[in-house]
């Protein structure tokens, strides 16, 4: 019995991975119907909220489905119904594909069910080299990105702190690998010019590095000692070849000059409050599983830098800037899990891009709180600071409508800038 080709094109999506389909409508596909210019920053958010591909649908066929790409997506025109299951490998390569199907999905075809494409290995044993390397340094520095939380890696990576007795850095793409009270948390880094020369990592004897992307972690300011990097799917394997030791981790500069800033700042209570103050309600607020996320800019900076994370995936922050897309973080995760609460925090400056997703999503029948940072914004004590959040986290019954904004203290940029230098991070 044969099925029509918007069918098949469903299995194959499910089956190389992708996870949801964004922008114009194409019935009988099902597509988050979300504006053209939108389309991509929903999908990208889905990634990030969700841990999986997303796709956008730009109309006439034309389908655009993310991935790694130096030179641009690869373009297949597909001129007929019969010859769509030939797109599978491309589509789970994990490349950037842009496809043109130039048949209508309603057309018939056989009834095929795609295998399922395996992913990545999830264990790849380390080379020999690294083993013996990390066997026979004194003082060894572990690096993490993102791709350590895509994989599914970072199991691995505290087996391998654990056993070996290391500290782990993380890029702020990575927040959350470790709960922030945790031994093996050292820092976040790469979001100021100094991080990485006051994380430790020119003192090293080696460098393990794993998952990292160059825009949070260029290699020419990370790569302070001899150094290997390593897929995330080696980590578990590394922490059974490993050496198994004890003892203090060595507290590196970065993290007690990050920590005295911070610090000082949650102890105010008047407005205009300090952005660590903000910060700190924030991580509140992830300890209880909302979710927040932050758009690149200073309010992403502080999300960045001082929320502590309790838990992986609670803070979301871009590692480059994208329009909109604290907002539609909020939005996709709200598709999903309409009843987890969720906060976008974004600077008085992009509140044109912020509103636009707003509008989007108020379509869907989603409510998106949004809080702004804005130097002319309300300028609230901690008390009253905490209680708007719970309210425009707690329900759209109580929640206020519209974007909030909030007044913050602009002397602990001074403060930062002194303990570790000018901000890097999305320049």
């Amino acid at each position: 019995m044969p099925v029509d080709a918007a069918e098949l094109l469903r299995r194959i999506t499910r089956s190389a991975g992708i996870d949801a389909i964004y922008g114009k409508r194409c019935a009988p596909l099902s597509v988050t119907a979300v504006p053209d210019a939108l389309a991509s920053t929903f999908a990208q958010a889905h990634e990030r909220v969700h841990g999986a591909r997303a796709a956008v649908h730009r109309g006439n066929g034309i389908f655009e489905f993310p991935g790694a790409a130096t030179q641009g997506p690869r373009v297949m025109q597909v001129g007929r119904a019969d010859d769509l299951m030939g797109v599978l490998p491309d589509l789970a390569s994990g490349r950037a594909v842009e496809l043109h199907l130039l048949f209508d999905l309603s057309e018939p075809v056989d009834d095929v069910v795609p295998v399922p494409v395996p992913g990545l290995d999830p264990w790849v044993e380390p080379d020999d080299d690294v083993v013996q390397a990390l066997r026979g340094a004194d003082s060894v520095s572990v690096l993490v990105g993102p791709d350590v939380v895509r994989a599914g890696a970072v199991p691995g990576l505290a087996a391998l702190a654990a056993r070996a007795n290391l500290g782990v850095l993380n890029t702020w793409g990575a927040k959350g690998v470790f709960h922030w009270r945790s031994r093996h948390h050292l820092a976040t880094v790469g979001l100021q010019e100094e991080d990485f020369a006051l994380s430790g990592l020119g003192q090293a004897d080696l460098i393990i590095a794993s998952g990292l992307d160059p825009l949070e972690s260029p290699e020419v300011r990370w790569r302070l000692a001899p150094a290997f990097v390593v897929p995330p799917a080696v980590l578990a394997a590394l922490a059974e070849q490993g050496p198994v030791t004890v003892g203090d981790i060595a507290i590196p500069p970065l993290r007690v000059r990050l920590a005295a800033v911070t610090q000082r700042g949650w102890l105010v209570e008047q407005a205009p409050l300090p952005p660590t103050r903000v910060t700190m309600h924030y991580g509140e607020c992830v300890a209880a599983g909302a979710l927040v996320a932050a758009d690149a800019g200073r309010a992403g900076f502080w999300v960045a830098r001082t929320l502590g994370t309790t838990r992986l995936g609670g803070a979301i922050v871009p590692s480059a800037p994208i329009p909109g897309f604290a907002a539609a973080c909020v939005a996709v995760s709200q598709l999903r899990r309409p009843d987890r609460p969720a906060l976008a925090v974004v600077d008085a400056t992009e509140t044109e891009a912020t509103a636009a997703v707003v509008d989007a999503a108020r379509s869907l029948g989603l409510h998106i709180p949004v809080e702004s940072w804005d130097p002319l914004g309300e300028r609230l004590n901690a008390g009253a600071h905490r209680t708007r959040l719970w309210r425009m986290l707690g329900g759209r019954s109580t929640a206020p409508p519209g974007v909030q904004s909030v007044a913050t203290d602009d002397g602990q940029w001074a403060e930062m800038t002194e303990a570790a230098g000018p901000i890097v991070a999305w320049t």
